[in-house]
């Protein structure tokens, strides 16, 4: 009875976890790719911990339930669906694994006969004995493998920002129009430390201005020539600018992304005059998601921001959208940085297919 009440209390505590994650999602209070895959991550890593199962399907059933609740929660924050696909992938590549195991001991294991003797004689018992079907407890194999996915996630900027010295060349122009992101930041910043080069910061005007100037004074306090310019200043400066550097929000299946607000409008820019385009990201951001309708996947921000209500007679004659992403199709983009090393956007099915399975695609 003791051991009862004592699961029937942790069970409590985790709905109480779990709910308090999905209102934390919904109040926006868990922002950005990394810090909710980081939540996602830990918050699954309690559930395989408390879990109770006796088949592998069981499991799949509650991690998939949790998914689809989880993703209710924020449907634009792919990096959460992603973290969860991983994670049942995990789980049936451990039990892919068990299972080829016990077929290998039942086919591996047979009685060699080594004797004439062993012709002759006969078994009292029968001629077959039954071995017990004793199987491997895959939790802590699990949370093994949970627990290496955390620590992937947390050493993902470190290796991202290892290349930048080979990215980056001396007395480079660098443009960067996401200032949100601390991969982009980080990679610039290891560069530094062996390269001189200059920095073109966009004011991503009106979402991320106040980043922005954080972003720039980050990069002067390193040491790095940082220049702040307008959206509209992209153009007539692309033509001395050697390298676009962008982050990303997300990358989807067909190797496009979604970038902070003007990021397509700089990458069409670079494209006419034939900027390369270098993507930082980390690879728990590929989500298995085709852009069929772009639109679904753009979140839309507070248009107060864009035009304010203190211009009443303006607000009344115009329809203002602020959207917070641009989709950037995958023909733009020249070469994607992972953690895993560099890649082509032509290659990112196939990455997919190596993190994801099929089954999991739709939660």
């Amino acid at each position: 009875m003791a051991s009862m009440s004592n699961h029937g209390s942790k069970e409590k505590d985790l709905n109480i976890h779990i709910e308090s994650f999905v209102a934390q999602m919904k109040r926006r209070q868990i922002q950005g790719s990394y810090q909710v895959a980081i939540a996602t991550s830990q918050l699954l890593l309690r559930v395989v911990s408390a879990a109770r199962w006796t088949q592998i399907d069981q499991l799949v059933l509650q991690i998939k339930v949790l998914g689809r609740r989880l993703q209710r929660a924020q449907p634009r924050e792919l990096a959460c669906g992603n973290i969860v696909r991983r994670v049942l992938a995990l789980i049936r590549e451990e039990s892919e694994d068990t299972s080829q195991d016990s077929e290998a001991e039942d086919t591996g294991n047979s009685p060699l006969i080594t004797s004439m003797f062993n012709l002759l004689s006969t078994n009292e018992d029968g001629d077959k004995t039954e071995k017990p079907n004793v199987k491997r407890d895959l939790k802590p194999y699990i949370i093994e493998g949970i627990q290496e996915l955390i620590d992937e996630l947390h050493a993902i900027d470190e290796s991202i920002a290892g290349m930048g010295v080979e990215m980056i060349h001396e007395n480079e122009t660098i443009l960067t129009a996401t200032p949100n992101s601390q991969t982009v930041l980080k990679f610039l910043l290891r560069a530094s430390q062996k390269r001189k080069f200059q920095v073109l910061v966009t004011e991503v005007f009106p979402n991320d201005v106040e980043k922005t100037h954080q972003f720039a004074t980050k990069l002067a306090q390193a040491g790095i020539e940082t220049t702040v310019i307008t959206d509209a200043m992209v153009y007539s400066i692309m033509g001395r600018v050697g390298k676009v550097i962008l982050g990303t929000n997300a990358i989807l299946a067909n190797g496009g992304l979604l970038a902070s607000s003007g990021a397509a409008m700089i990458c069409q820019c670079a494209n006419v005059h034939r900027t390369p385009i270098v993507v930082c990201t980390g690879l728990y951001k590929l989500s298995p998601m085709y852009p069929f309708d772009t639109e679904s996947l753009i979140e839309v921000g507070d248009t107060g921001m864009a035009l304010e209500f203190e211009d009443g007679n303006l607000v009344d004659k115009v329809n203002v959208v602020n959207p917070l992403y641009d989709y950037v199709p995958p023909e733009l983009v020249d070469l994607y940085i992972t953690n895993m090393g560099g890649y082509s956007p032509s290659f990112m099915y196939r990455l997919v297919l190596d993190h994801y399975r099929q089954e999991d695609v739709t939660l």
